[in-house]
């Protein structure tokens, strides 16, 4: 008879708020049950793409070149080329033409623009 008496126990309308909607969490009554949950907010991350490709003509009257490569991490230039920063993408620039000879991607160049 005692697993008769518990059951009836559990099955009992509970006191409160809670008993209203059938839970045994407070919480979960306090949003009627036909409101919608909030919608989830998704994060849209553009992917990166370089203004300018190897080849390409990099506009170097427009923009600083960067003064102490090894600061950066770095190889120093031998004077051919140099460093110039946009975006926080490093680029190795031909002096004369402005030919884009390589595009560098680095973290610790990040904060250059």
């Amino acid at each position: 008879m005692r697993p008769l008496i518990l059951s009836l126990l559990l099955l009992s309308p509970l006191p409160g708020v809670a008993a209203e909607c059938g839970s045994i969490v407070a919480s979960v009554c306090e949003r009627p049950l036909d409101d919608p949950l909030p919608a989830r907010k998704v994060l849209k991350v553009k992917p990166t793409v370089t203004p300018y490709l190897v080849g390409d003509r990099f506009p170097v009257e427009d923009h600083s070149f960067v003064m102490d490569p090894a600061r950066y991490g770095l190889a120093p230039s031998d004077g051919t080329w140099r460093y110039y920063a946009l975006s926080g993408v490093v680029y190795r620039v031909l002096n004369g033409s402005g030919e884009v000879l390589e595009v560098i991607r680095s973290r610790r160049t990040s904060h250059l623009r």
